[in-house]
């Protein structure tokens, strides 16, 4: 049996399981002479002709980080559906592992994890606790925060106990005059038409002795149901307070910092440089401040210093490991940030500027290093080492009686030349020279 096929064909209604099944067909597919027969290679390439019509191409645009950063912007952060739920990011199993970093790497890993504070990223830190003094107030850390967080869109409210507030952006919560329940549901309220918000208790010591607000409940309400960040300011100038019946219950500090998933000390700049200065003489470190004991005095010279603000900061990991590192955060200026969008009080973050504390100069200079060196070389003592310019020439002048050995012209070898005085007792038998 043989089959003919002319050169033009509707391949499109060919009843292919009737052609399969004709062994005259099959058997033709058979290359004699290792060529496919002509109506095989003809309907290939008309079948490869249709399906590149019918392919779409995707091409992939390049993602380029626009320089205002405008992504960063929530333009709609407005809810009114009720509680608020954590978007639940994949992470790998292997994510939390120990990685050989260099030196340039954890840098760079240090700084984005403040960063990211800073910015009040996604789940980045829910409660950032902040310790501070009379020596260095959290005050530059929380402005930043705020600043950077309008930029972004991010609904800020203030429990204010000792901060006045202007900027028609915040919104305040006064304490005074009302009790835990009542602050709970004012906060409550600022937050209700928010998908996000930043809420900065300026005194969590007041908030807790004197208004006896609950540090879970607040937790629950703002990191839970709201999935907010808290920021949390703690003086630790101020005396815990002292209550006989909860003797045995652990401090608000103590409750707090376990509670906190950043924990930042806030130090000044000038007093970590005298500390590291009497580090580098092997001396004890200054006192500051209280610490010092001496009456009347609260605050010490060069407290709150205005070149910029030092950053102990200790970042709770998920995994419970902790990563400690200190961070030096100067005042920002103009060309820090973008040019403001529309609509918009302050423009997005054009860089970021803060930086490790080893990375700062006035910290890790060399004439800084080496004007320690040479203070620690000078001897310190009540009285006078030194000698005066008379007192070396009557030095210089006194022969001693082994020089004329050294010379060695006597030739009398190694002989000490002595001349006995009349206190000396001399015996042959056993003074003998």
């Amino acid at each position: 049996m043989s089959f003919e096929f002319g050169r033009h064909i509707d391949w499109s209604n060919v009843d292919w399981d009737a052609v399969l099944r004709n062994d005259g067909i099959t058997r033709s597919l058979r290359s004699v002479n290792g060529e496919l027969p002509a109506w095989l290679v003809e309907y290939r390439v008309k079948k490869l002709a249709n399906l590149a019509k019918e392919r779409v191409v995707v091409e992939a645009k390049p993602k380029i980080r626009a320089r205002d950063s405008a992504s960063w912007i929530k333009s709609n952060n407005r809810n009114f559906t009720g509680t608020r739920k954590r978007e639940i990011v994949p992470r790998s199993p292997f994510s939390n592992m120990d990685k050989p970093l260099s030196p340039a790497a954890n840098q760079r890993h240090s700084i984005h994890l403040m960063s990211r504070v800073l910015n009040i990223r996604h789940s980045s830190s829910p409660f950032t606790l902040l310790l501070d003094e009379l020596n260095q107030r959290a005050s530059p850390f929380v402005a930043e925060m705020v600043t950077r967080a309008v930029s972004r869109n991010i609904n800020v409210v203030f429990v204010s106990f000792e901060s006045l507030h202007s900027d028609p952006s915040i919104r305040d919560v006064r304490a005074a005059g009302k009790t835990g329940d009542e602050i709970l549901s004012d906060l409550q309220f600022q937050m209700n038409d928010s998908k996000e918000s930043l809420v900065i208790v300026d005194s969590l010591h007041d908030l807790l002795n004197d208004k006896k607000v609950d540090m879970g409940a607040l937790f629950d309400l703002v990191s839970m149901k709201y999935a907010s960040t808290l920021v949390g300011v703690y003086h630790q100038d101020l005396l815990p307070a002292q209550d006989a019946e909860a003797s045995y219950a652990p401090q608000p500090l103590d409750l707090i910092k376990y509670l906190a998933t950043t924990v930042i000390t806030c130090k000044s700049l000038a007093h970590v440089l005298a500390a590291k200065a009497a580090k580098e003489r092997s001396l004890a470190e200054p006192t500051f401040g209280l610490l010092q004991g001496a009456e009347g005095i609260v605050q010490s010279l060069d407290a709150n210093d205005t070149r910029g603000i030092v950053l102990e900061a200790e970042f709770r990991r998920k995994s419970g490991r902790p990563e400690s590192e200190t961070f030096f955060l100067r005042p920002g200026d103009h060309y820090d940030y973008n040019t403001p969008m529309p609509g918009y009080a302050v423009g997005t973050l054009k860089r970021e500027f803060v930086v490790l504390l080893a990375q700062v100069p006035a910290y890790a200079s060399k004439e800084v290093i080496g004007r320690v060196q040479a203070a620690g070389n000078e001897i310190e003592s009540t009285f006078e080492l030194g000698l005066t310019e008379k007192q070396r020439q009557a030095r210089g002048a006194v022969v001693l009686p082994y020089f004329d050995a050294q010379k060695g012209e006597g030739g009398e070898g190694g002989r000490i030349l002595y001349d006995m005085g009349a206190e000396d007792d001399f015996d042959e038998e056993e003074d003998e020279i």
